[in-house]
């Protein structure tokens, strides 16, 4: 099976903002414009363990509107921040292409690689730190989705480990552009005052 990081640059205020801001225009709009997908999360549910699941609109709903969440399907909270992100007026979502149709171990390849050259960085934090407004809990990298975030104050430190990796250590196929492509989003994030926020599935 294979997975993807889809990375966004956002302002965290505003995304906290969405969260029980009890705004019916958007609500009406993220449902309208994401439906297909809200469709796609009603299907997950199938899987899931518990009785009386609501659907994804449902969540989303309880989200905007600041309502109680049902621990149960913490995974469909964390598809619908996405929506919610994606939505915000200020989010960039930024290119992944050297994160797209990973293998379930890239992750763990990536920082091994990362730390063989010298570079002070885990790239799991990207997806397993957690996301940045309290949702219910989620799995770990072998039960995706997974949300993580880093802080525009933590970047400086992250990218100035990344000038001292000694590229030529880097052997395994693919990682150096999976690398630098972390620095373009980090970069992007810094020049423009955001955080990252990354979601795993």
């Amino acid at each position: 099976m294979s997975y993807a990081i889809m990375p966004y640059a956002v302002h965290p205020k505003g995304i906290r903002s969405m969260i029980g801001s009890r705004d019916e225009r958007l609500l009406a709009y993220v449902k309208s414009r994401w439906a297909a997908e809200l469709r796609e999360y009603d299907e997950l549910l199938d899987f899931a363990d518990g009785d009386h699941l609501f659907p994804a609109r449902v969540a989303l709903r309880r989200m905007v509107m600041g309502e109680e969440y049902d621990e149960r399907i913490g995974f469909i909270y964390a598809y619908c921040l996405e929506i919610l992100v994606a939505a915000h007026e200020d989010t960039d979502r930024l290119p992944n292409d050297g994160w797209r149709e990973m293998g379930g171990e890239w992750l763990r390849t990536v920082g091994n690689e990362l730390r063989r050259a010298g570079a002070d960085f885990e790239p799991a934090v990207l997806v397993l730190r957690g996301e940045p407004v309290p949702l219910p809990p989620l799995g770990d990298l072998s039960d995706p989705p997974n949300v993580g975030h880093l802080r525009n104050a933590e970047m400086p430190a992250v990218l100035a480990s990344f000038d001292g990796l000694d590229a030529a250590r880097v052997t395994e196929p693919g990682v150096l552009e999976a690398v630098r492509q972390i620095e373009e989003w980090l970069r992007t994030c810094v020049k423009t005052g955001r955080d990252l926020v990354c979601f795993h599935y």
